[in-house]
């Protein structure tokens, strides 16, 4: 989301540019729509047709594909109960952040001050959003499927309809890389500046990333163990995204401005640059091939060691890529090509910023949302 602010306040547009407003939700319907509806009648029709083992009925596309399809091609899924091909929620939820998105541009363009409060209006808004319905329904921190502490409410699937899945719930990280965004456009001008900030300023901010990020992913372990730190928990639920949001901007900042170091380099590798092009493909197929690897197995699974997870999540991995190749040579990318082609004919500008946002230049951002 920051590479579209860094393309959106380049370019400048007004509330009245109706012409740069169509091409900018065109460009994103045409960008999701093929490799989307592609798997969308794939999953349906062979799933239908190639019942191998019995599924269960509320997630077997199947049988909620026919009846709630349209949903998904509307990116609605995530405002419903998500039951055709539900791994596709967050393409939903990211759409409706996507149609929201020129209203905190053009604010933090034409009025920083009130853009940067609306901004921050919305992102305390959604956390505390979290801690009402934490309160409200008594659900975990997260979501934790089928490992529920006694402390929490044992239905998941109703946190992953009411909650988990919600944009209103979930806007804070996006809106935190909005104003990176934002805050990169403005330093762009003073690029050697920003580049001799000082060290302790570094220290800081790399500290701050590495606790962040080791609290994000960690701090869930109370709820995990069913401990009654009620107080915690609903910290941990209103904040963990944006405390981790906040840790990718800053390591995104710091690669651009030169201090990320081996972690600049190996994110700047050009083995993830068709990799992260293949993304939202691999996306879209690789629950199909998670869920076929293990109907595979006789169940129930037993695990005696680490290695046969390992070895399911190597096979998933493989598979999930080898089929997400053929959806992005049979979907993807010929209908990105088509509309450089088609914008290339009518704006040639228009064509290299589309190109540039959307990985046709080798970007080094992925975007799979």
């Amino acid at each position: 989301m920051e590479n579209k602010s860094l393309i959106f306040l380049e370019t400048t547009p007004s509330w009245t540019s109706y012409g740069y407003w169509l091409r900018y939700y065109r460009h994103r319907i045409i960008r999701l729509w093929p490799a989307y509806i592609y798997v969308l009648v794939d999953v349906g029709m062979r799933t239908s047709i190639q019942h191998f083992h019995p599924m269960w009925p509320p997630t077997d596309p199947a049988v909620q594909c026919p009846k709630h399809w349209w949903e998904n091609v509307l990116f609605v899924n995530s405002l419903f109960e998500n039951r055709c091909m539900p791994w596709t929620w967050y393409i939903g939820t990211e759409f409706i952040y996507y149609l929201l998105s020129p209203i905190f541009l053009l604010l933090l363009h034409n009025v920083p001050r009130i853009g940067f409060a609306v901004s921050m209006a919305t992102i305390l808004s959604s956390s505390f959003l979290n801690i009402f319905g934490m309160i409200h329904w008594n659900f975990p921190p997260t979501q934790l499927l089928w490992k529920q502490p006694g402390v929490f409410s044992a239905d998941f699937i109703k946190h992953h309809v009411l909650m988990y899945i919600k944009p209103q719930y979930r806007i804070g990280p996006y809106i935190v890389g909005l104003l990176l965004g934002y805050y990169l456009v403005i330093v762009q001008k003073c690029a050697k500046q920003a580049r001799q900030r000082s060290m302790r300023l570094q220290a800081l901010g790399w500290t701050f990333a590495s606790v962040a990020c080791f609290w994000a992913i960690f701090g869930l372990y109370p709820a995990l163990q069913g401990w009654d730190w009620r107080i915690y928990h609903l910290l941990y639920g209103g904040f963990h995204r944006v405390v981790f949001g906040l840790a990718m901007a800053w390591l995104i900042y710091a690669c651009h401005i030169g201090s990320g170091g081996i972690i600049n380099r190996v994110l700047s590798m050009k083995l993830f640059i068709p990799l992260s092009s293949l993304c939202y493909s691999v996306y879209l197929v690789h629950m199909v091939l998670v869920v076929f690897t293990y109907l595979l197995v006789p169940f129930p699974l037993v695990y005696t060691t680490k290695w046969p997870i390992f070895g399911h999540c190597v096979a998933q991995l493989i598979l999930s890529y080898f089929f997400g190749i053929i959806c992005a040579l049979l979907a993807e990318l010929p209908a990105l090509n088509l509309e450089r082609i088609i914008f290339q004919n009518g704006n040639k500008n228009t064509a290299v910023q589309l190109a540039r946002d959307y990985g046709l230049q080798q970007s080094k951002t992925a975007d799979i949302g």
